[in-house]
């Protein structure tokens, strides 16, 4: 009889796979960039990490419209950005979700007006970090004359960035 049970363990150990998997590491993904006079800041993160942030419950295509501002007005709060040592208010263009169940992401795209050369960026970058220990966010900035990536983590969320 224990023998059977151990059998039957074994077998659902090895061939028994549950409905939700979580992803092997946690990033999020900034690029900046201008378009049009604008300087845009166009973000991915991992869709079910922002659901449990925020408690989030439910697929993508059932989010309202709260659910969404809820998760922009999250990522503003943890992305502080300044252009020449002025702080800049970041507008929502667009938040969409791509992918599937558990590489899913929330797609948001914020810009702001720019106006003259872009001397540095201060970038403050804290999205998930009150979450999730092993969070690592990225940010790729590229303007006419000037390309770089930067990472955050939990010990170092903030930096300037020369451009000049």
């Amino acid at each position: 009889m224990v023998y059977k049970k151990g059998v039957l363990f074994l077998f659902l150990f090895c061939f028994y796979t549950p409905k939700t998997t979580s992803h092997a590491f946690y990033v999020s993904v900034c690029n900046v960039y201008m378009k049009n006079e604008k300087l845009v800041f166009s973000f991915r993160v991992f869709k079910d990490d922002v659901f449990d942030a925020l408690n989030i419950v439910g697929e993508s295509s059932n989010t309202t419209e709260k659910e969404k501002l809820k998760i922009s007005e999250y990522i503003v709060k943890n992305f502080k950005v300044k252009v020449n040592e002025e702080t800049i208010k970041l507008s929502m263009e667009k938040l969409v979700f791509e992918g599937s169940d558990y590489t899913e992401s929330v797609n948001l795209i914020l810009s702001t007006n720019l106006v003259g050369d872009i001397k540095n960026f201060y970038i403050k970058n804290t999205i998930l970090f009150d979450h999730i220990d092993e969070q690592m966010n990225v940010v790729g900035i590229t303007t006419k004359d000037f390309k770089t990536t930067t990472t955050y983590k939990k010990n170092l969320s903030e930096r300037w960035i020369k451009t000049q």
